[in-house]
């Protein structure tokens, strides 16, 4: 079908569900554009769609359905919340196994495509944070009694409610008590000269704010797999310095990075999210330089988990690129390109990776060599129009953790 969208201008798309919509049960549409990212998805009207739908002649009809992705709109009385939200609880040990203890791909299989189903529809109309209001762009498992309303989010406490006058009082609550107007946790980093802090949050510890920052996140990460059990993991806030209408010290939300406690595979990130309202500001290359900052005081090398996004994978590629090109415009041939990994904190197949992408690996004699032009390192790097936006290592104020 094609759709008139709000510019005017029409785009192919399918019909994913349908939907009554208001006391008079006018029927709307969720469509999906065939030629986008699902984040762009939306609810449209009958006469947005050109032409007949092929379901008016019986043929591939969408099911009517409620926007939660379940079989029908149920008639329910709306929880009344008296205090804004928290995160729900999560079953645990869901993997499915099959026997021997080994993952069973058809279970999972099943259980992928009945998340697909469930989770295609967003169910948040909008969400209020700090000054801003957002558009979600994906599914998000709220509590049923928050769906399809816009959700006023605390800046500090990440709590949630639909309520103004909650959230209003909720904050003046927060403002009177004194608390620091900020993530939990320690500071890690800076203020930088931009202003810019990183704080650790320790998930066993604000277990709450941790699930909630899940929650927030999921809003715009479509394939997050959200994991209520944050125990295992360490989450770091990216936060702005602002002064508040009372002259208050605050820290703005810009966005996050976690990593797991203990990773076997020596993953140094986790799950990374730029707030929509912060992003094209080069905060996303900016907290993976950073991951890699805590890596290094660590001694080790790290990588992030794979798979990665689409937009993951271009943030991560340009990251490496430029680092790996910096390198070696003052390589010593005296040294290998596990001294570069070791002291850039990369994992050595990350550096091979960008090598072979920048086409400047040779097999010569059953051997991989690299292939090192400095006046050709030099012309990448001067073609690479906007360079990465790198944390300043003098601000980084971390001691890793004991354990």
């Amino acid at each position: 079908r094609m759709i008139a969208k709000r510019d005017g201008a029409l785009e192919a798309a399918e019909v994913v569900e349908i939907a009554p919509r208001g006391p008079a049960g006018a029927l709307r549409y969720y469509v999906h554009y065939l030629q986008h990212d699902r984040r762009m998805d939306e609810w449209v009207g009958r006469g947005q769609i050109r032409g007949e739908p092929d379901w008016a002649h019986g043929f591939g009809s969408p099911a009517l359905s409620s926007p939660r992705g379940g079989h029908g709109r149920r008639s329910h009385k709306r929880k009344s919340p008296n205090s804004p939200g928290g995160a729900l609880a999560s079953p645990r040990g869901m993997t499915p196994r099959g026997r021997n203890g080994h993952s069973d791909p058809t279970v999972a299989e099943r259980l992928e495509h009945a998340r697909e189903h469930m989770t295609r529809v967003k169910n948040v109309e909008a969400i209020v944070f700090s000054e801003w209001k957002l558009e979600p762009w994906y599914w998000a498992p709220f509590p049923e009694e928050y769906h399809d309303q816009t959700l006023y989010f605390c800046d500090f406490t990440l709590r949630y409610t639909p309520s103004v006058d909650l959230i209003l009082e909720h904050r003046e609550t927060y403002r009177a008590s004194g608390a620091p107007r900020r993530p939990p946790g320690a500071r890690c980093y800076g203020p930088d000269a931009q202003g810019v802090s990183l704080w650790e949050i320790d998930g066993e510890v604000e277990t709450l704010y941790c699930q909630n920052l899940c929650l927030l996140a999921k809003l715009f990460l479509d394939h997050k797999t959200l994991n209520f059990d944050v125990e295992p993991f360490r989450y770091y806030a990216l936060t702005s310095h602002r002064t508040a209408d009372d002259g208050a010290d605050e820290e703005e939300l810009l966005g996050y990075f976690s990593k797991e406690k203990e990773s076997r595979l020596a993953y140094n990130l986790a799950c990374i999210l730029t707030m929509p309202q912060h992003q094209r500001k080069g905060l996303g290359t900016l907290m993976i330089d950073l991951s890699y900052a805590l890596t290094q005081r660590e001694g080790k090398m790290g990588s992030p988990e794979k798979p990665l996004s689409d937009l993951g994978k271009l943030s991560y590629r340009s990251y490496w690129t430029w680092t790996v090109l910096t390198a070696l415009k003052s390589y010593d041939s005296g040294r290998d390109l596990k001294d570069v990994s070791r002291d850039l904190g990369l994992a050595i197949e990350d550096v091979i990776s960008t090598l072979q992408h920048l086409d400047m690996i040779r097999e010569w004699k059953g051997q991989m060599l690299v292939r090192l032009d400095y006046e050709e390192v030099a012309s990448k790097l001067k073609s690479i129009k906007r360079p990465p936006r790198l944390c300043d290592p003098s601000k980084v104020c971390w001691t890793p953790p004991a354990d």
